[in-house]
């Protein structure tokens, strides 16, 4: 039995965290394959978490967008076929474990975490930048996808601008973010925010338009649950 199918799919079929840990140990045993790792993304302390939690997460990814599709599937293999010497075996094995998050659709949190406890943080960009990879790889990038992204984003710890610089680079428009919403720069004070917030949150309220027309109660709705959202938000990327 393959180390995925052993240690990895044992995981995703609620097995504790220690079954991957042991599988990726005994998979990542062979000295060659942890220095191509090493050689191609060093910094990485534990490979086989760092290997299982991307391939879950960008298969997650790309099925939001519906059914997953060769092509996207062809994304993650030539990303273990350049950076580990990937061949068809080992290709086989990945494709059995993705057979199995498409299977259990676990959520992406757990996973995220693990990720960047892994590679200490040093490849949270290129994540980010293979999720749009694979989810624009058929040409479209749906609403639910991007919000899923955007998730993936934020709970690696990016911050918009990062996120932003990515979605250049696909030649995607950048994020309606909650600072922009709010009418504050990235470098606005938790008390500046909380100012914004009362003022617009008063500004916009359905109360001052109650007597107007459906549409313009409707927009008014609209624009004060916009920026309700984005203080939460903030209140949770900042924890104030």
């Amino acid at each position: 039995m393959s180390w995925w199918m052993g240690a990895g799919l044992g995981f995703l079929r609620g097995g504790p965290l220690g079954a991957v840990i042991g599988g990726s140990i005994e998979h990542f045993a062979g000295k060659k394959l942890q220095k191509k790792l090493q050689g191609n993304l060093p910094g990485i302390i534990h490979q086989g978490e760092f290997i299982t939690c991307l391939v879950v997460i960008l298969t997650r990814v790309a099925m939001e967008s519906g059914v997953l599709s060769p092509k996207q599937v062809e994304v993650i293999h030539k990303f273990f076929m350049k950076n580990l010497s990937y061949g068809p075996p080992d290709l086989k094995s990945l494709d059995r474990l993705i057979k199995e998050v498409q299977s259990k659709k676990p959520d992406v949190d757990r996973f995220i975490d693990e990720y960047k406890k892994s590679c200490r943080n040093n490849y949270n960009l290129l994540l980010l930048a293979l999720c749009y990879q694979i989810a624009l790889i058929e040409n479209t990038l749906r609403e639910e996808t991007q919000v899923l992204i955007k998730k993936v984003g934020l709970e690696l710890g990016l911050s918009y601008d990062q996120h932003n610089e990515i979605r250049a680079k696909y030649s995607l428009e950048p994020f309606r973010t909650p600072y922009l919403i709010l009418e504050l720069s990235s470098d606005a004070s938790n008390d500046e925010i909380k100012r914004a917030y009362r003022k617009l949150a008063s500004q916009c309220h359905p109360d001052r338009v109650a007597m107007e027309d459906e549409k313009t109660v409707y927009e008014a709705h609209q624009r004060f649950l916009e920026v309700q959202s984005a203080y939460q938000e903030l209140e949770k990327i900042r924890k104030f």
